[in-house]
């Protein structure tokens, strides 16, 4: 599966597939269990730099080719 950053003006950045889901990832702010070993609270991947939001596509890009 791919992901792609795109921009939209209520929005501002987001990541989606290429099926159109807008991507989860693990929220570090309110998951701090996450380093002790503990399942993670997701948040919608929203962005205010383009930068980040592009970076967040790339990983999920890679990490779906790997599994």
């Amino acid at each position: 599966m791919r992901y792609e950053a795109r921009h939209s003006t209520t929005r501002g950045w987001y990541v989606v597939s290429d099926e159109g889901h807008l991507a989860h990832v693990p929220d570090p702010e309110t998951s701090p269990q996450l380093t002790l070993g503990g399942a993670p609270n997701w948040r919608a991947a929203l962005f205010e730099r383009q930068e980040d939001a592009e970076r967040c596509a790339a990983e999920l890009t890679r990490l779906g080719q790997l599994s």
